[in-house]
């Protein structure tokens, strides 16, 4: 009996191909992703790179990610599978075929199945690990010169985690296996949809939904809440778009049917008609889709204005190669400070140029209306202002200016955002008088920037800095030193290291040092591993998307073909017929697609928000997702015509 038993089993998957094949294909892919990602976070060479921990936790919660995407694909391609072979096994039933031996078929069916495309998923992974490792290299500015290992750890680890998948799987099969009779296997793909109840206020309850996570993403301020509400959004704008493919839908398919004029025209008439029928089965699937290229388009969106706006972001944060730093109480305490930062510049390889000293402090403050009161702590709060405040003497000496305030004025300049225009500001101390704004934005390219964790951020500059901190509060100045030296790049690490060889304990105040060359590592080592990720991900979740259109075209294929024959034998011609086909899968095809956008236009304030704490300006983001938007649309077109192509041969046989 096993040997029959697996020779059917080998029988069935041939005969099967056409669904089997793509069903393999992306069983092969997330495979083959899932390797290499795991394979790149387990390497032991990545605890040798600058920012190496943070792109081991960016590839880590991309496994995670991927196992779920996974899943998720496997269990919708089986669902596909076993509806189209339900006739199949019930045959097998009534032939004489006990419950417990279709169980083993089904059981020998998917282990070969799982063996192979995983095998095949490994293997791949294998041959591609050293070219995604190249990538990931370059991706983070470093050489490709770091050794290559493979990882056997990692092909346990997929074995077992899609073993475990496709057990799960197998327990649903054989679940419905056994609950099943015959008959209702035969049965189970001619089963009608039936007609769902309370569609127009289900259909209201996901515009209300929608509207409800709309509104949210159009009016949160603050980078910070944005975060927070985020993925509160996601999951309303999924559970609405899931609600509104079904519910909605069927609103709008009913109020064209009313349309009398509209209706009764035999090109609109087959088509609503067929899209009605067909739509609760056709809802999950194309909310599926449409979630899965929201997912494309803001994951790529994000990642990719990230990696672009490194480079502005480095350039923002050091204006120069070097700076120490120092947190001071009083003026007196700057000398010291510059003592440090002398003896530090004594150990160069070359001749300092450029260098500059200053004390700035950097506080939040609450606007309200034309005043800033200055917080205690740091808030989320919408209204939440920063300023980077300097000493006029500083300020002067700097930018060859020749201001002169008094104790209680200072002069304000907008930094980033589009904030409103104050006159007041109010600290602990004292109450300041905004008497004239700094024409001249030479600061933006000369000081260290304050990254975008507010809104808005303004240049503020006093008469003394250190009478407009608190002590008391623990609020510091920090008291800069930047320089560049003449030193080629090739021996900017060498340079650095002699100033960390300096004990700086020996000071009586404390002294940081950072090196623009050493940052950029760690800046392009993070932004580099999460468009890595995001890439990866985005094809796991296009794997998905194109799975179920694929599917989906498919099975409509086979149950139109039927009623697109009697249409024609009631006597509709071939061309009307031709037609209706046509619109029929633009309407159901390019729906999520054209909702995808419409989703990601409402979440692109959002995530702009959330990539401006990295210091990436909306400019930036909104090139790369106009970009990535175009390049999606054509990908997207070319599956649709090569799918649809196999609907097509389908209904005109």
């Amino acid at each position: 009996m096993f040997k029959l038993l697996s020779s059917l089993a080998v029988t069935n998957l041939k005969k099967n191909h056409s669904l089997y094949l793509p069903f393999g294909l992306a069983t092969v892919m997330v495979t083959m992703i899932s390797y290499i990602v795991h394979a790149l976070s387990s390497m032991p060479e990545l605890s040798t790179l600058r920012g190496g921990s943070s792109i081991a936790l960016s590839l880590g919660l991309g496994v995670i990610v991927i196992q779920v995407v996974a899943l998720l694909i496997v269990l919708y391609a089986n669902s596909f599978v076993m509806k189209n072979r339900s006739k199949e096994f019930g045959l097998y039933g009534i032939l004489g075929l006990d419950r417990k031996n279709v169980q083993i078929l089904s059981f020998m069916e998917l282990f070969l199945f799982a063996l192979a495309s995983v095998t095949a998923g490994i293997a791949l992974g294998m041959v591609f690990h050293r070219f995604a490792f190249a990538v990931l290299l370059k991706l983070i500015q470093y050489p490709i010169g770091l050794e290559y290992h493979l990882q056997i750890g990692s092909v346990f680890f997929v074995y077992i985690f899609m073993g475990v998948i496709f057990l799960i799987v197998f327990f649903l099969n054989a679940t419905k296996i056994y609950t099943s009779r015959p008959l209702e296997l035969l049965k189970t793909k001619k089963f009608g949809e039936t007609k769902g109840r309370f569609m127009k206020t289900r259909a209201v309850i996901g515009f209300v939904i929608l509207g409800l996570a709309y509104y949210m993403s159009q009016t949160i301020e603050s980078p910070m809440a944005a975060i927070l509400m985020f993925f509160v959004a996601v999951v309303m704008v999924v559970i609405a778009t899931y609600i509104l493919f079904d519910a909605g839908s069927i609103a709008i398919l009913s109020a064209l049917q009313k349309n009398k004029k509209l209706f009764y025209q035999p090109t609109n008439f087959i088509s609503i008609s067929n899209l009605k029928f067909r739509m609760r089965k056709n809802a999950a699937g194309l909310a599926s889709v449409c979630i899965l290229s929201t997912m494309v388009l803001v994951t790529l969106g994000t990642t990719v204005s990230l990696q672009v706006g490194a480079f502005k972001t480095l350039n923002e944060s050091y204006p120069t190669e070097y700076s120490v730093s120092s947190f001071l109480t009083s003026k007196e305490e700057e000398a010291e400070a510059s003592k440090a930062m002398k003896d530090i510049q004594a150990k160069s390889l070359s001749t300092v140029k450029n260098e500059i000293s200053f004390g700035q402090s950097v506080r939040f403050g609450l606007q309200k209306g034309d005043s800033v009161e200055i917080m205690n702590s740091f808030s989320g709060a919408e209204n939440v202002v920063a300023l980077t405040v300097m000493s006029q003497e500083d300020y002067n000496r700097i930018f060859g200016t020749n201001l002169s305030l008094k104790e209680n004025e200072m002069v304000v300049s907008h930094t980033k955002g589009d904030g409103k225009e104050f006159s007041t500001l109010t600290t602990a101390k004292k109450n300041y008088k905004v008497v004239g704004d700094l024409n001249d934005d030479k600061y933006k390219t000369t000081l260290p920037q304050l990254s975008a964790l507010v809104d808005n951020i303004y240049m503020v500059v006093v008469k003394d800095v250190y009478d407009f901190i608190n002590p008391g509060n623990h609020e510091r100045v920090q008291y800069y030193s930047l320089w560049n030296t003449d030193t080629k790049e090739e021996s900017l690490k060498e340079e650095f290291d002699a100033y960390q060889n300096i004990d700086v304990d020996q000071y009586s105040v404390p002294i940081a040092m950072s090196s623009k060359t050493e940052a950029a590592k760690e800046i392009y080592g993070f932004m580099g591993s999460l468009l890595f990720i995001g890439a990866l991900l985005s094809v796991s979740f296009f794997v998905g998307a194109v799975l179920v259109i694929y599917y989906k075209q498919i099975s409509e294929g086979y149950e139109d073909r039927d009623r697109f024959v009697i249409l024609q034998k009631m006597g509709i011609d071939h061309k009307t017929v031709k037609q209706s086909i046509n619109r029929q899968v633009l309407i159901v095809f390019f729906m999520p697609l054209l909702t995808a956008f419409m989703h990601t236009a409402f979440a692109f304030k959002m995530y702009t928000k959330i990539a401006q704490l990295f210091g990436v300006n909306t400019q930036i983001t909104l090139i790369a997702s106009i970009v990535i938007g175009i390049i999606f649309l054509i990908v997207y077109f070319i599956v649709y015509k090569v799918t649809s192509r196999s609907y097509f041969k389908i209904v005109k046989r």
